[in-house]
């Protein structure tokens, strides 16, 4: 049952310890090179908001907010993954004190002929989950901008 849990996230006693932040970041990039949308949905808060340069929004900016708005944003992301080398590097998170909010900031270098670096900051909040005692942290929003 804990075939995919990773060591780091059990403790000594054998519980099972909130994912870091940084996980959910490595966790999203493996499911969009897995191609699982359903898992990948799961790391979203409902009212999730991604940023990014391809979509134009009624206001003129690229956000999409809600699940059923960032799905197919996703899995369009799924579909040109394929053939794509990527190398992740992800800066340690910083907490932003008002509100408790972490921040994870992860350069990306796509390489598939040519290479382009992107930047994704995520930001990781907690959310009440009525089956568990403790929170469960999913993304609060996503900006994607690419730098070179």
């Amino acid at each position: 049952m804990m075939d995919n849990i990773p060591n780091s996230n059990i403790s000594k006693r054998g519980t099972l310890k909130p994912p870091l932040d940084e996980d959910i970041v490595h966790e999203y990039f493996r499911l969009i090179r897995a191609k699982d949308i359903y898992r990948l949905l799961d790391l979203f808060m409902d009212d999730a908001i991604i940023y990014e340069p391809f979509s134009k929004s009624e206001d003129g900016e690229g956000r999409l907010q809600g699940k059923n708005s960032i799905e197919s944003f996703l899995t369009v992301a799924m579909m040109a993954s394929d053939g794509l080398r990527e190398e992740v590097e992800i800066e340690k998170s910083k907490l932003r004190r008002d509100d408790n909010i972490n921040q994870v900031t992860a350069y990306v270098t796509f390489e598939r002929g040519g290479k382009l670096q992107a930047k994704f900051t995520f930001e990781i909040s907690s959310e009440e989950n009525c089956n568990s005692v403790q929170k469960q942290k999913k993304i609060k929003s996503l900006d994607i901008q690419f730098v070179k």
